[in-house]
């Protein structure tokens, strides 16, 4: 952050920035929740757009100047501003950018828009600067004061709010409810335990005209704090004082709010502000802006380039390459692919893939067969999982289709049952739309025979076999054997049968002899084993 701190120093001179030093740290992202005011009508026609490789590409601003907020109303119209008073506008989604005249020099830290042509935007100086032709013309609404705004919402088309430090080191409330024809100013000092402390609101974010919340930095010690109010601005009260500065809020559903800051700091709320929890982003640098684009998926910019992504929430955040080491100050993320980064020396980013190389290359899946297996044959039904990877962009969904079944997508393993030889079809597709080759895998059950064998004697052997399956036994071989005693006749016998579902056979096998032989009977993989008596004829079990 001492990057900041000198730039400011060069800039406004060491006057200005005695005491709000720390408030000057604050060149982030303010208002993040365009996405609820998304347009259901906008088109979606970049221009300018290269053959984008990366996560992330760098778009020619065209100026040189830091680049401090950044604010798209659809996915085609969005504006810029940043030091110097500059404003950029663009129609086609970030590829072009056009040079607007704001009408004032001072450094503007913050944008935000209400529809498609009203946009306010704020900044040192207590400049406020106002549109209502999408920048064709911009009126000065207010500048030359001592104090700076730092961050500003259009809540709905006539109230708008900006927040910042007045010039005795106070947080700054600004509010209007006739579209900036006229406005109020507050200010207060951060309570917490009864201690009243100097400092300045970094960020602020409107969930209605009532309820509001602001990240600020504390003057003495260094520490930071969230504000609510939810009567509009008139009062405020700390919900949490935090041993670091922090410097922007987003509040998405239902009370899910979330809040950066210096040395990696997030923090997360789960009740609408009552109590906040820390996450771990896993990075030290200062975090300055942080956008979320659905309920689950977000983004955060920070010094040297950092950007960090959540799928889950913020349960977890992975960080992307974004191809600069350059501070970066603010994003928007319009939809969870599409987002806009800005940040020092001019700098613009943008990705189209939510921050993750393009996916050009296809998922791959593999098919893995478990169950019991004879001779490459599978003798128990069969658990078919397939599992599907994807590099880059994710799996969307996987197919299957058995044999002459219809195509259905893949939830979870299935077992296949039926004896005979299978075809399995399969392939998967990417969010990106890549999609796989068709793979095939083959297998063959065949269940054991449940068969139900029962030995007799009398005159001779007789084997009684029923089958209690539901699938023939064709052509089973078949083999009786008596071991032991003196056997003239009848001590080995083979054959081959057919019993049909549900049927019984009975063999019948002559013997002549003397002794106490061991009868074993085996067909297809079933057998019995019996112990018998045996004398000339007679055969007893």
């Amino acid at each position: 952050m001492n990057i900041l701190f000198n730039r400011l120093l060069q800039k406004h001179g060491k006057g200005f920035c005695i005491g709000i030093l720390l408030c000057l740290l604050l060149i982030l992202v303010p208002f993040s929740g365009a996405s609820l005011q998304l347009s259901k009508e906008a088109s979606f026609h970049f221009q300018g757009l290269s053959s984008q490789r990366d996560g992330w590409e760098q778009i020619d601003s065209g100026v040189t100047q830091d680049i401090n907020s950044v604010f798209f109303i659809c996915l085609n119209r969005g504006t810029v501003v940043g030091d110097e008073g500059i404003i950029l506008r663009t129609g086609e989604g970030g590829g072009n950018w056009t040079p607007q005249i704001s009408g004032v020099m001072e450094a503007l830290y913050a944008v935000s828009y209400y529809g498609y042509s009203k946009i306010l935007a704020v900044g040192a100086s207590g400049s406020l600067v106002y549109t209502t032709n999408s920048g064709m013309n911009w009126t000065v609404l207010q500048t030359g004061m001592m104090g700076s705004y730092f961050s500003c919402q259009m809540i709905n088309e006539t109230v708008g709010v900006a927040v910042g430090v007045n010039a005795i080191f106070q947080p700054f409330f600004t509010r209007t409810n006739d579209e900036w024809n006229t406005w109020d100013s507050t200010s207060f000092y951060i309570e917490h335990e009864s201690v009243f402390y100097e400092g300045r609101l970094s960020d602020v974010y409107f969930i209605n005209a009532s309820v509001g919340f602001a990240t600020a930095i504390v003057d003495v010690p260094a520490a930071g704090a969230i504000v609510r109010t939810i009567d509009g601005g008139d009062t405020w009260e700390t919900v949490l004082f935090y041993d670091e500065p922090l410097f922007s809020i987003d509040v998405t559903w239902e009370g899910v709010g979330y809040a950066v800051g210096d040395h990696g700091a997030i923090v997360q709320t789960l009740d609408g502000g009552e109590t906040w929890q820390e996450l771990e982003s896993g990075v030290n640098s200062a975090l300055n802006g942080i956008d979320f684009s659905s309920e689950t998926i977000g983004t955060i910019v920070g010094d040297s380039g950092i950007i960090l992504r959540t799928e889950n929430e913020g349960q977890s955040w992975s960080q992307q390459a974004s191809g600069t080491t350059q501070n970066l100050l603010g994003l928007h993320c319009v939809t969870d692919m599409f987002s806009v980064a800005v940040g020092e020396q001019g700098i613009i980013l943008r990705t189209m893939t939510g921050g993750y190389p393009e996916d050009i290359t296809p998922p791959e899946t593999n098919c893995t067969l478990s169950g019991n297996m004879e001779g490459g044959t599978f003798i128990s039904d069969v658990l078919v999982t397939l599992n599907a990877t994807d590099d880059f962009s994710g799996i969307a969904t996987t197919m299957y289709k058995l044999d002459d079944t219809p195509w259905v997508g893949y939830t979870g393993p299935f077992a296949v049952t039926e004896n005979g030889n299978h075809l399995l079809r399969f392939y998967s597709v990417d969010n990106a739309g890549n999609t796989e080759e068709e793979k095939t895998c083959e297998f063959t059950i065949q269940h054991p025979p449940s068969l139900q064998i029962t030995i007799t004697g009398g005159f001779g052997v007789k084997i009684h076999i029923k089958n209690l399956g539901n699938v023939a036994v064709t052509n089973a071989s078949w083999t009786l054997l008596l071991d032991g005693g003196l056997l003239l006749i009848g001590k080995q016998k083979t054959g081959i049968s057919t019993i049909e579902a549900g049927n019984e056979i009975t063999l019948n096998s002559l013997v002549f002899g003397f002794g106490r032989p061991t009868i074993t009977f085996a067909i297809a993989s079933s057998h019995q084993i019996v112990q018998s008596s045996v004398f000339l004829f007679f055969v007893r079990i």
